[in-house]
């Protein structure tokens, strides 16, 4: 299959790397000329400066790597031309034309997945089982931490220019990690209260916010709280459940899970079992994404999906400027 991919920062890269070594022609669209010539004498394949002239070309399938404010645009463009479309998550920083696009990808026919790795992650996949097998009985609660220093990031790149930095191109913490708000609403559902602190508190050189703490009541019942940040030396993303029955304890950095139960001498540690390159996420998802492609399926995080979960994270900005809960 023959793919392109639209804006060659970090992860398009990434996607570029990974579909070429999964045998597959891969093609770069990138205006930063400098950026387009370092990809093009890195991975010898042909960038175009324009998606006007990269269009001349036909595709299977583009990656929509774009700073998050030009997703929308640049997928109906690729839409019109009947272009299968990844985009990188979040879908957007807002809904202006998300709708549109929606239209657009039906009428033809098009599979659309929106970035999603963590749920390719075995570390998620056996949380994910252990709660469907109700190890931990029915879940009461669930804390998320996810924080690191944004200047580490991406070292060689200057933090002040990243699109998370700006709040004109959708950056923030919140957007950024919108992978913590994506995986509780394909745990617990449809939210229905969302209460949040967020601002810009650091000396960061952004005018994004870079610390929420978000509280969400979802309309099964179950209340959980996420604390996001850029402001951590050390990167730390970690889960908890808390059960009648026990807790479950994910942490993403060490790939490790704990099992607590009520039951005597019940604790279980999984390690082995989900320890993976990870990078094998994001080879699953473009996997995934090519056999959506070959057997004309919808995939794991549709348009319709992503914009419901935009829908979440724009109601934590909602309550953050308001300074109240907002009801979805």
């Amino acid at each position: 299959m023959r793919f392109l991919i639209v804006g060659c920062g970090s992860i398009g890269q990434r996607h570029l790397k990974n579909l070429t070594q999964l045998g597959h022609e891969v093609i770069g669209c990138e205006i930063d000329q400098p950026k387009a010539s370092k990809v093009k004498k890195d991975f010898s394949v042909e960038v175009f400066s324009s998606l006007q002239e990269a269009l001349k070309k036909v595709y299977d399938g583009a990656f929509v790597c774009a700073p998050t404010s030009f997703h929308i645009p640049l997928a109906i463009e690729l839409a019109k031309k009947g272009v299968n479309l990844f985009i990188e998550k979040p879908l957007s920083n807002n809904l202006t034309r998300i709708d549109e696009l929606v239209r657009t990808a039906r009428a033809k026919r098009l599979v659309c997945l929106v970035g999603c790795n963590l749920i390719f992650l075995s570390g998620f996949k056996q949380v994910r089982r252990l709660l469907d097998e109700n190890k931990i009985g029915k879940v009461i609660s669930a804390r998320i931490e996810c924080g690191f220093y944004l200047p580490f990031w991406h070292p060689k790149e200057d933090y002040r220019r990243q699109y998370s930095a700006h709040r004109s191109l959708g950056g923030g913490v919140i957007f950024d990690d919108i992978h913590e708000l994506d995986l509780l609403y394909r745990i617990f559902g449809k939210v229905k209260d969302v209460f949040c602190f967020a601002k810009k508190m650091s000396s960061l050189k952004i005018d994004t916010e870079d610390i929420a703490e978000i509280f969400l009541k979802f309309k099964s019942g179950q209340i959980a709280q996420i604390h996001l940040d850029y402001l951590q030396p050390s990167y730390r993303r970690y889960y908890e459940f808390i059960g009648e029955k026990g807790v479950i304890a994910w942490d993403f950095i060490r790939e490790k899970i704990e099992l607590y139960t009520k039951e005597p001498n019940r604790y279980e540690v999984f390690e082995k079992s989900i320890n993976a390159s990870h990078n094998q996420m994001f080879i699953d998802e473009a996997k995934h994404f090519v056999n959506c492609i070959k057997k004309r399926e919808k995939s794991l995080n549709d348009l319709s999906f992503a914009k419901k979960v935009l829908e979440l994270s724009l109601a934590c900005h909602a309550s953050a400027q308001k300074g109240r809960i907002v009801r979805i």
